[in-house]
């Protein structure tokens, strides 16, 4: 198996010669696609990540300086900061398992991350055995190990010791990829994280995919679902988009399947084409959704994506709904995809952020026990001897140093496993 590289980069990288030669000439092909719409009428939108940066939306799998989907951007200078129901933004902290949206320079140097939750709310069904739930009357899937047929991770579970922990009514935030899923009639959540908040917040966050939008009001991830009423929209919003949607606590409690959710703010969640300047670079990663053999299209979270012609993928697996990522690009008014790799693939592209690879500097710890369970990055992390390098077990207590983990999440509500770790000095 790829591990994770922990470099600037190492998107790059990993693809080997082979993997860019073929990415190259798709980018050739989107690049002469683009000029020849550009032609008949396609005109370029300046948007988030104009001016030569590129733009990521993915699942944080780490942390070396910050590692979406795999791939490691530098923050340093990056300002990380997410939505708040009045329409600001405020400043706010990267995790584990969160999705974020960020722009990034040529060098892989993130200028900005934004955290983008789905929802943020009491929890009103409780998690069954499959790991089916509801937080805000909307479907969440929590992935409860590492068989899932989705080659999800299980999902980040923080501030209870498990699954069974969650209560009715607690207050969740909780982050992931939107699919459609046919036994539900339903778009769903499949959970990459869920953090208990202990205090509720005054508003509460939907989320999900527009159904029905009429006017100023559209149905939330199915037709009969969540019918949100708002006193003004994106301008752009359309049905299929993907949405965050903030409402009081007591418009909440009014709403009902024909009383509408009155909200104070609806906001498209996602890029879009029009964000994106012609030719301009998307790294996209998530669930495949709704793929289409015909028209060659997969949907990952509420972005519908066209394949390019002649590019070779692993169709069965976009048709299981199993985790992918793109290179993505603007071509006239849609998203062509000029690559897609995808979790259960050969090397050197079957890894996609499927393991957390975390490196940071810390001291007192005992290396030399038979299992040592320790805090790097703000991740709690259980390490059996076993996998420990003689590199830590020779440091002393008091010296600080380098750690690398790699590992992953194996339960929910449980630290990441370390299945290696190594010290070096502290840089």
């Amino acid at each position: 198996m790829q591990k994770i590289h922990a470099s600037p980069g190492a998107y790059e990288r990993r693809r080997g010669w082979r993997g860019w030669m073929a990415a190259i000439s798709m980018g050739m092909l989107v690049l002469i696609l683009s000029l020849i719409l550009d032609g008949c009428g396609g005109g370029d939108v300046a948007g988030v990540g104009s001016g030569g940066s590129g733009t990521a939306s993915g699942t944080v799998s780490g942390f070396g300086s910050v590692i979406v989907d795999g791939v490691e951007y530098a923050d340093t200078r990056a300002s990380v900061q997410r939505p708040d129901g009045a329409g600001a933004l405020q400043s706010s902290s990267v995790k584990l398992g969160q999705r974020v949206r960020l722009v990034f320079d040529s060098s892989n140097n993130a200028q900005s991350i934004e955290v983008l939750s789905q929802l943020v709310g009491p929890v009103t069904a409780l998690p069954d055995y499959n790991g089916w739930m509801q937080v805000l009357g909307q479907w969440v899937r929590v992935v409860n190990n590492n068989s899932d047929p989705t080659r999800s991770s299980p999902t980040v579970l923080d501030g209870c010791s498990g699954v069974a922990a969650i209560a009715s009514g607690d207050t969740m935030e909780v982050f992931g990829s939107w699919v459609w899923d046919a036994s539900k009639s339903a778009t769903v959540l499949v959970a990459t994280r869920m953090e208990r908040l202990a205090v509720a917040p005054a508003l509460v966050q939907l989320g999900g995919v527009v159904q029905g939008l009429s006017g100023t009001s559209f149905r939330l991830n199915a037709s009969n679902g969540t019918l949100v009423q708002a006193s003004s929209l994106p301008t752009d919003l359309a049905d299929g988009a993907v949405v965050q949607v903030w409402a009081t606590q007591s418009a909440w409690a009014a709403a009902s399947s024909s009383v509408p959710l009155q909200a104070t703010l609806v906001l498209r969640s996602e890029t879009s084409a029009a964000d994106l300047a012609t030719g301009q670079a998307l790294r996209l990663g998530g669930l495949a959704s709704q793929f289409d053999a015909s028209a060659r299209t997969v949907v990952v979270q509420g972005m519908t994506v066209q394949l390019a012609a002649g590019l070779v993928l692993d169709e069965a697996a976009l048709a299981r709904g199993e985790f992918i990522s793109l290179q993505v690009q603007r071509v006239g008014d849609k998203l062509v995809a000029s690559s897609v790799d995808v979790r259960s693939g050969s090397a050197p592209n079957d890894d996609l952020g499927g393991k957390t690879l975390l490196i940071g500097n810390t001291s007192g710890i005992n290396w030399n026990t038979s299992s040592v369970q320790f805090s790097l990055r703000g991740v709690q992390v259980q390490a059996a001897a076993a996998v420990i390098d003689n590199s830590c077990k020779a440091v002393s207590l008091t010296a600080q140093i380098s750690v690398r983990v790699e590992g992953g999440v194996q339960t929910p509500g449980q630290p990441v496993t370390a299945t290696r770790v190594q010290c070096s000095p502290a840089t």
